[in-house]
């Protein structure tokens, strides 16, 4: 290992200590979904890196919960997923396998020591170029290290793709590392795998109970069912005690008038039965005197037979005794009839009643009277269950009016019917737990195969691809190198990672670049004073090779030059003037608008200007801040228009737009000015420069509100106070007052001058 790659991995090193451990999945933000039905999440102002999958989940992300893998497309600051299908309520936010930096660092340092055999990365390491081509075309098919400067809109990313594609038609193996490739970078096709969307389904639903079945416990906090049933118990109790109270009185009172019909009857059957007794007694003594008299007559008969018999025989007949002693008897039988016939005749008196009709009356006395009993046992048996039942009611409480509050309140909020959906939910779904981890574990099962998949695909297109289009981030030693490298953009690109891309060349490395943008920069910024990170790190692939201006790019025999500007207008190019990079030409026939926003002292109101470039921004564009702090102000005003990137220069990866505003209303842009230069050429159409007029006039020269300043003074600039609430369409005329003669020729210098 040579002595620079030794320096070099150390620098890369030293930063890696101080960077940032990553976990393994990072949070990309919330996912929204737009007025079209598409889902996005917004990415403006954050720094992209390679994704390597991307899951939408949960709060405590993909390793908990469902995970659900996606595609996904950037533009403009967006990442735009599709074929989402169904998403659970709880997959809310984005999260992703991105290269960290750490990773990126980690690669580098291990790939710089690990470098083999690599001759054009010891030459570039040593500062040395081999003698570029005609152009900038051609110098990628000349064999060695080369450089090629252009500046801003002078097509080098066009060239660089122009080249890769014709080397890989005769038959060489190209790598192009673009910045422009972030965007695909980001952009990701998830697995189409048939079980996906039916276990999103099938999740969707299981969310949809245990989200309404955490919304039914929230409205039934504090509720307890059967406290309420017991109150509806007491109310119907209450109820229910009323209408017997009510009943008891109804009946007590037919009991009372029962009773009272009863007793009338029996007295009246006593009545009845002794009128029938005295008359059937009185009968009875009638039929008793008949029956005697009878029997008298026979003993009259008998006397006179005795006697006649004792007459007729003489005085020795030996029955004689026997027949005294029989007429004796007789004689007492006679006595004792006719005394008694003689009682009975005193105590009959004489009846003139019906004892027919007496019985008949005494019949239906009996009668009456035995239903009237059976009616008021009846009465009494409903009367006594009456009473029993209330007993039982007021033992089981009866409600009170706390009850009634309570049962009206719980009702009036439709708790208890709350209470049935949510028992009916939970029987429904009660193994919803047992499938909702079967679900999200074959979910993930999916997710992870896809990322497998793709990994080596990715493998196995860095070894197999004529074409390889990546970023630096991205790359590693494959083993197998390319033909040619081609480094798009590269002009600010750290030396360490551009020689670790000239290394993966065999024949021919070219990096193109621009000497305006921004310089590396290293965190923490202490680091800056190590030798090795000033010389490996912080410096640029131009500035090692000893080419710090246009001039020097223009004199050095390694280094072609793409003269020739496509979408800088008069007014840009005279703000670059005015700041001293006499780099940019006014393309032919190319214009650009020019327009100084005047905030006149007073604070932005930047939904209102946010409401204006929706409207004057309808083919995309970008508002451009100095600092990281600027971007959320803006992107909270902006967050529903999708076609305005926000963000510094280093964050908003597109090189052309349309209409770029930059926020000159702060101070942080004094000393970045390779950043606002950066800024104004990515301006095709419009450039709205929002400041203070004031503090623009008394701007100081060679700051980026003097360059704006002096443009002001030459008459070239449009100025429209923000409170008219206006931003003017495109002119028809020029931008500035005056001609500009571009001259198509190399100056002493080696610059392009107008």
């Amino acid at each position: 290992m040579t002595e620079w790659r030794q320096q070099a991995a150390s620098a890369v090193e030293a930063e890696l200590e101080h960077a940032r451990q990553s976990e393994e999945w990072s949070l990309l933000g919330p996912l929204r979904r737009t007025d079209d039905g598409d889902y996005v999440v917004d990415l403006r102002g954050r720094r992209i890196r390679p994704l390597n999958d991307i899951r939408l989940a949960g709060a405590d992300g993909p390793r908990q919960g469902a995970a659900i893998p996606a595609s996904t497309v950037f533009e403009r600051g967006l990442l735009w997923l599709r074929d989402v299908g169904p998403l659970p309520p709880e997959c809310d936010r984005v999260w992703a396998r991105e290269i960290t930096h750490g990773e990126v660092l980690e690669r580098l340092a291990r790939g710089l020591r690990e470098l083999g055999d690599s001759p054009l990365a010891e030459k570039f390491a040593k500062g040395a170029l081999d003698a570029a081509g005609e152009d900038a075309y051609t110098t990628c098919f000349v064999p060695g290290v080369h450089l090629v400067w252009g500046p801003p809109g002078s097509g080098k990313t066009h060239v660089a793709a122009r080249a890769a594609a014709e080397l890989a038609r005769q038959g060489k193996r190209v790598l192009l590392l673009t910045a422009d490739a972030a965007s695909v970078d980001a952009s990701l096709a998830a697995v189409d795998h048939p079980e996906r969307i039916g276990l999103q389904h099938d999740l969707t639903e299981l969310s949809e109970v245990d989200s309404a079945l955490h919304r039914l416990d929230s409205q039934l906090s504090g509720y307890d069912h059967e406290e309420f049933l017991a109150a509806e118990r007491r109310i119907e109790n209450g109820q229910r005690a009323a209408a017997l109270e009510a009943e008891f009185c109804r009946v007590r009172e037919r009991h009372w008038e029962a009773a009272r019909d009863l007793s009338v009857a029996r007295e009246t059957l006593r009545l009845a039965r002794r009128n029938h007794d005295r008359v059937a007694s009185e009968h009875a003594r009638r039929t008793e005197v008949r029956v005697l008299t009878h029997r008298l007559a026979r003993v009259e008969e008998r006397l006179t037979e005795i006697r006649e018999r004792m007459r007729s025989h003489s005085l020795l007949y030996r029955g004689r005794k026997n027949d005294r002693r029989e007429l004796r008897d007789v004689e007492n039988e006679r006595r004792l009839l006719v005394s008694r016939i003689e009682d009975c005749r005193q105590r009959v008196n004489m009846v003139s009643d019906d004892v027919r009709r007496l019985k008949s009356e005494l019949d239906d006395a009996q009668r009456r009277a035995d239903e009237l009993e059976r009616a008021e046992s009846e009465v009494r048996s409903q009367l006594e269950l009456l009473r029993d039942e209330l007993v039982r009611l007021h033992a089981a409480g009866i409600a009170d009016e706390s009850d009634h509050r309570y049962y009206a309140g719980c009702l009036h909020r439709n708790l208890p019917q709350l209470h049935a959906e949510r028992e009916a939910l939970r029987a429904r779904s009660k193994h919803r737990a047992a499938l909702r981890g079967r679900f999200e574990e074959r979910l993930w099962w999916i997710g992870e195969h896809g990322y497998e998949l793709r990994s080596e695909d990715e493998a196995w297109w860095w070894q197999t691809e004529p074409v390889v289009v990546s970023t630096m981030e991205r790359l590693a030693p494959t083993g197998r190198g390319f033909d040619t490298v081609l480094i798009d953009d590269a002009g600010s690109a750290r030396l360490c990672d551009v020689l670790f891309a000239v290394a993966q060349a065999r024949e021919t490395a070219v990096v193109f670049g621009d000497l305006a943008q921004p310089w590396p920069q290293v965190r923490p910024e202490y680091l800056e004073q190590l030798p090795e990170v000033g010389q490996w790190v912080l410096s640029t692939p131009f500035s090692h090779c000893g080419i710090l201006t246009p001039s020097d790019a223009y004199a050095h025999p390694g280094c072609a030059v793409l003269p020739q500007q496509y979408r800088v207008g008069p007014a840009i190019q005279a703000i670059a003037d005015n700041i001293g990079y006499m780099a940019l030409a006014a393309a032919e026939r190319g214009h650009t608008d020019v327009v100084l926003l005047d905030t006149a002292g007073e604070p932005v109101e930047r939904a209102a200007l946010a409401r204006l470039l929706v409207e004057a921004v309808e083919d995309g564009g970008a508002v451009l801040v100095p600092t990281d702090e600027q971007i959320d102000e803006w992107r909270q005003v902006l967050r529903d228009t999708l076609t305005v990137d926000v963000g510094t220069v280093a964050t908003v990866t597109d090189h052309e737009l349309a209409t770029v505003v930059i926020d000159l209303t702060t101070e942080g842009w004094y000393d970045r000015v390779r950043s606002f230069l950066s800024g104004i050429a990515r301006a095709r159409d419009r450039l709205y420069l929002l400041a203070d007029l004031e503090a623009v006039t008394s701007a100081p020269t060679g700051t980026p509100l003097g360059a704006v300043n002096a443009l002001y003074r030459q008459g070239g600039l449009q100025v429209r106070r923000l409170a008219e609430g206006l931003i003017p369409q495109q002119r028809q005329q020029s931008a500035t007052d005056w001609t500009v003669t571009v001259i198509d020729r190399a100056t002493s210098d080696g610059t392009m001058t107008g």
